[in-house]
């Protein structure tokens, strides 16, 4: 039993990282749309012929909202840890309060990795 248990729980949490990777993916692509009734002028100089976004609507980029990958991380790897702390233990309580903190500590340090990746692929683009 413990080990069905310690499997779904192991499960759960990389379930749960994967689902917020797509959402974020899926988030960054729906705001790079842009303005289809902006409308362009001709310009003439010189015989060439330049286009001109005479539109005041421009997109500004959405401020982040939401929790870090850290705190996401924080937050799965406590739960998580203390759900398998509570299973693998003899007794139940100090394996959770061990399991949590150590889970904890872990998704943080995960999660930190994952947002300093997050803000130098920015600095690429």
């Amino acid at each position: 039993m413990k080990k069905i248990i310690l499997f779904f729980a192991i499960t759960s949490g990389v379930v749960a990282c994967k689902n917020n990777q797509a959402k974020t993916e899926s988030a960054t692509t729906d705001s790079l749309v842009t303005n289809p009734q902006a409308t362009k002028q001709p310009v003439v100089v010189q015989k060439e012929v330049h286009y001109v976004n005479t539109s005041n609507n421009t997109v500004q980029p959405e401020h982040k909202k939401g929790w870090s990958s850290a705190a996401k991380g924080t937050a799965i790897g406590a739960g998580t840890g203390a759900v398998v702390g509570a299973v693998v233990s003899k007794k139940h309580g100090k394996g959770a309060i061990i399991g949590g903190v150590v889970g904890a500590g872990a998704g943080y340090l995960i999660g930190k990795h994952h947002d300093k990746k997050k803000k130098r692929s920015q600095y690429r683009k």
